[in-house]
């Protein structure tokens, strides 16, 4: 089993702002309960209330014109941070957090929690940190999903965790898609399922997120939740490796005994190769593995389990939808797809 191995941190910030949900008590997704704790100044996932507490307009024009505008403050915001001057970036952020913009209200918690540009206030930033959460920004959906995850100041919630760090590795977010992993590796929250796991942890290894690369290298290494697959294995152990990952060498050494020179040879050219993917793909290379190995395991031969979606994996598509009553769809990998092989290996983990 992998064992828990997240490091309470999300790239480029302190973790300051989990320590402060307990400020709240237990934090929901609930429209109405996080616009109770902002007093009015978030109204739900939309973040559809001007500063003063009264509707936005509703127009399709109206609502594309605001977003602009709120996203300008934003990116205004930032660039007076990067000069230097925090305290006319909090303005900024606060206007466009107050009319609900997501990633405002998330930088605006950030600065409060941290005193930057405003005197500390854990209190305010962890409403304006679950105010982000609720209008769907992934960085503060990770914090609050964290926080439940370790009992961080607020009572441990596995299955509270397990629903944050999915909207926000939905969203390609590495070090939600990581912990939601860790979640699945170990049943936390939600039913224990390896090759569910292991699509997470591919997923954030393929972003260059140091934990994943090495969970994604022991996984393979060992087998679980895909099968096994030494070569790559050592690839993204010799990766976590040169991130700084700690236990990354000792484990290589120990699984390249027992590798052939020419298994070693590709492990390496695969480290080699590897640079860090941001872009975010459906089909990438971790779930055509995860559609692979489900259409293996039921009986519906997809070849090897490489990623490549070539026609051995189409067909078997092809031949697993006809089974399942989805007549002549096309044989590609749809979230229609994905989620019924989710179900097919939930019903048998």
């Amino acid at each position: 089993m992998i064992s828990n191995r997240y490091a309470g941190r999300y790239t480029g910030r302190g973790f300051r702002a989990a320590a402060a949900l307990v400020l709240l008590g237990p934090v929901v997704v609930a429209c109405t309960e996080v616009k109770d704790a902002l007093d009015g100044a978030n109204d739900g996932m939309s973040g559809a209330l001007t500063s003063d507490g009264t509707p936005a307009a509703s127009s399709e024009q109206a609502a594309l014109v605001d977003t602009a505008a709120l996203n300008a403050l934003y990116d205004e915001g930032l660039s007076l941070r990067q000069g230097g001057a925090e305290d006319e970036a909090i303005i900024r952020f606060k206007e466009a957090a107050e009319r609900g913009h997501g990633p405002a209200a998330f930088e605006l918690g950030e600065a409060y929690n941290q005193g930057r540009g405003v005197d500390q206030d854990l209190s305010a930033g962890a409403k304006w940190i679950n105010a982000a959460a609720a209008r769907g920004e992934p960085r503060a959906q990770y914090v609050v999903g964290a926080a439940y995850y370790n009992g961080d100041d607020v009572e441990q919630d596995f299955v509270r965790a397990a629903g944050y760090l999915e909207n926000a590795a939905d969203q390609n977010y590495a070090p939600a898609q990581f912990l939601l992993a860790e979640c699945y590796a170990n049943g936390r929250g939600v039913t224990k399922n390896l090759a569910w796991a292991a699509r997470w942890y591919g997923k954030a290894a393929e972003q260059g997120h140091l934990d994943g690369a090495f969970s994604y290298g022991v996984i393979q290494a060992a087998g679980l939740g895909l099968p096994t697959n030494l070569p790559a294995g050592y690839g993204w152990l010799s990766i976590a490796e040169q991130k700084g990952h700690a236990n990354a060498k000792d484990i290589r050494a120990a699984i390249a005994n027992n590798m052939s020179a020419r298994e070693l040879e590709v492990g390496k050219a695969r480290a080699a190769a590897f640079e860090p993917q941001s872009d975010q793909v459906f089909a990438d290379k971790p779930t055509v593995m995860f559609v692979q190995h489900s259409l293996n395991q039921l009986g519906f031969n997809a070849g090897s389990v490489d990623g490549l979606p070539g026609p051995r994996t189409r067909g078997a598509i092809d031949a697993y939808q006809k089974s399942v009553g989805l007549g002549d769809s096309d044989p590609e990998i749809t979230p229609e797809l994905l989620q019924r092989l989710f179900e097919s290996q939930q019903n048998t983990a």
